[in-house]
C-alpha cells in the first residue's frame, strides 16, 4: 500500500506539472487537455472509488492551492469524479478501451459544463454557445485524446502493482 501511495503522489505531481507547462506550449484550438481529469477517471475504472476519491481530492487541491479563488472548490469536484466514476469500475475490462475513451470525454465534456454553471453563468456571463464551441468540445476531444496515452501508461503500472501486491511482494 506504501508503494501505491508514493506512485500515486508521483502521478499526481506529474499530471500537474504536464497540464500546467507542458500541454501550454501544445495547446490546439487555444484548449489544454485536463491531464489531471485522466488521471482521476483512469484510477476509478481502473481500481474503483476507494482509490479514486483520495486522488481527486489532493489532484483538486493541487489546482485549488495555485489556481482557485477558494480552497476546496475544484477539490470537492475532482473528489466527486473519482467517486462517480468509480461505479464504472465493474464495467471495466482492461482491453477495452471504447469504455474509457467515452467515459473520459463524458467527464471532460461535464466538468466543462460544471465550470461554466458554477463560475460563469452564475456571475452573469451568458455566452454558452461560444464557451462550448470554442472550450469545452475542443477541450473534452483534446482530453479524451491524451487520456488514452495516460490510460495506456497506468494500465500495465496498475498491473504489475496489483500483482505484486497479491503476492506480498510489496
Amino acid at each position: 500500500m506504501l508503494v501505491r501511495g508514493i506512485f500515486y503522489t508521483i502521478a499526481i505531481i506529474v499530471s500537474f506539472l504536464l497540464q500546467t507547462s507542458v500541454f501550454e506550449f501544445l495547446k490546439l484550438a487555444d484548449t489544454v487537455p485536463n491531464v489531471m481529469i485522466s488521471l482521476v477517471v483512469c484510477i476509478a475504472l481502473m481500481r474503483g472509488s476507494k482509490e479514486a476519491v483520495p486522488v481527486g481530492f489532493f489532484c483538486g487541491l493541487l489546482i485549488d492551492i495555485f489556481y482557485g479563488n477558494v480552497l476546496g472548490q475544484y477539490a470537492l469536484l475532482y473528489a466527486i469524479i473519482g467517486y462517480v466514476n468509480g461505479f464504472f469500475h465493474r464495467l471495466y475490462f482492461e482491453d477495452d478501451f471504447m469504455l474509457p475513451l467515452v467515459v473520459l470525454a463524458g467527464n471532460a465534456f461535464v466538468y466543462d459544463l460544471l465550470i461554466y454553471f458554477f463560475f460563469f453563468l452564475l456571475r452573469g456571463r451568458l455566452g454558452f454557445w461560444y464557451f462550448l464551441g470554442s472550450i469545452i468540445i475542443p477541450e473534452a476531444l483534446y482530453t479524451a485524446i491524451v487520456a488514452l496515452v495516460v490510460y495506456r501508461i497506468l494500465l500495465p503500472i496498475l498491473g504489475k502493482l496489483a500483482e505484486r501486491e497479491k503476492r506480498g511482494v510489496i
